[in-house]
């Protein structure tokens, strides 16, 4: 097994589940420290607890990444418990109750919203946050945030969904851009 992320400090959100449950595991086993969030208490409870009974070094915050506030004080902790912060897998992420269901003229304003607060301004939230911890250290850093093949392409009946994560990709190429001279690379992923 590969140990390449020994020592390293990742912060990742939506951990609780789904693909950020999946990197939680997978870091853990190579050897990252981890500082991990998510809307959900217990599940995200249970997961540190298995990795500390495995002998892992995590820990886990409720965060709602929608809360800019919530997600800096979370950063802060990340640091003060951490030393420093390494890596970031931006990875929470919401579909919404009309994905797949609403056409654009049936978009429910309340949906679209949460899709959008969830989706664009909790990626904006992490990514300010965590960029200014690694410009603070100098010492560079990799943030991954999590489009989906529907940042590259329209899915039918997906507007709000669309939109958000063409809105992930945009967030991302910018601060790419803006953090290269930084030595902060800054990708995502779209699965």
């Amino acid at each position: 097994m590969s140990t390449k992320f020994q020592g390293k400090v990742i912060a990742l959100t939506g951990a609780a589940s789904g693909i950020g449950l999946a990197t939680t595991k997978l870091l853990a086993e190579r050897g990252a420290v981890l500082s991990v969030a998510d809307v959900q208490a217990s599940p995200l409870e249970k997961l540190v607890e298995e990795i500390k009974s495995t002998g892992g070094t995590i820990t886990g915050t409720v965060v709602d990444v929608s809360n800019r506030a919530a997600v800096e004080e979370w950063i802060k902790s990340t640091l003060a418990t951490h030393g420093k912060l390494d890596g970031a897998a931006n990875l929470a992420g919401v579909t919404g109750r009309q994905t797949g269901i609403a056409g654009l003229e049936e978009i429910d304003d309340d949906d679209f919203d949460f899709i959008q607060r969830v989706n664009v301004k909790g990626v904006l939230n992490c990514l300010r946050a965590e960029i200014i911890a690694m410009k603070e250290a100098g010492k560079g850093g990799s943030i991954v945030n999590a489009a989906s093949i529907c940042g590259w392409r329209g899915l039918m009946r997906s507007g709000s969904y669309n939109t958000s994560k063409h809105a992930v990709v945009g967030l991302t190429r910018s601060a790419a851009v803006e953090q290269g001279p930084n030595q902060i690379r800054v990708n995502c992923i779209a699965p």
